[in-house]
């Protein structure tokens, strides 16, 4: 058994410690793209589905609706950022296939759809009778709409009573004795 002395023990890991940091130094200086994800441009016929499907789905009423919000940005927005190529490519799909998908059940164009009809056509595609691609994207679809919806901000105010920064001072509130 080799015996080390503490002076060689001590430039050991000196250098250690040394060659570590550099190594996490010039790596930092230099750091690899992230691997990001293409953005592929929406035209205006899959932007005028979306914002369709998305006003079927949280529709006008007496409180504002998805369309008034501005849900289809942030629904584009997440699509965009934070899906992978492939999920957005399927999305798309279905997208694109949606007409002819809601003319061949019901034999009549989106755009001469009763209320009804739309509604009652999204509900079986999110029962999956249109296929798994179409179930995944209605799916995704209903969640992030939900989602911005909920997390706009005239949603949150006025209707579930959300306070930028609570805890109010009063520094006149009389103290109540117990």
């Amino acid at each position: 058994m080799t015996t080390i002395s503490r002076r060689d023990w001590v430039k050991g890991v000196t250098l250690a410690t040394l060659g570590t940091v550099a190594f996490y130094d010039l790596k930092a200086q230099n750091p690899s793209p992230p691997s990001a994800i293409k953005n592929i441009p929406w035209t205006n016929k899959q932007e005028k589905i979306l914002n369709d499907w998305i006003g079927v789905i949280i529709p006008e009423s007496s409180i504002p609706g998805a369309l008034s919000l501005g849900v289809p940005v942030f629904v584009k927005t997440m699509l965009d950022d934070c899906y992978d190529a492939f999920s957005q490519e399927t999305f798309r799909k279905v997208l694109d296939s949606f007409p002819n998908l809601f003319e061949t059940a019901t034999k009549k164009a989106w755009s001469q759809g009763s209320q009804s009809e739309k509604e009652q056509f999204l509900f079986s595609m999110a029962k999956g009778n249109f296929g798994a691609d179409a179930q995944k994207a209605m799916a995704t679809l209903k969640g992030l709409t939900i989602q911005g919806y909920t997390s706009s901000e005239e949603i949150m105010v006025k209707y579930y009573n959300y306070v930028m920064a609570p805890g109010f001072f009063n520094g006149c509130a009389p103290v109540k004795k117990s």
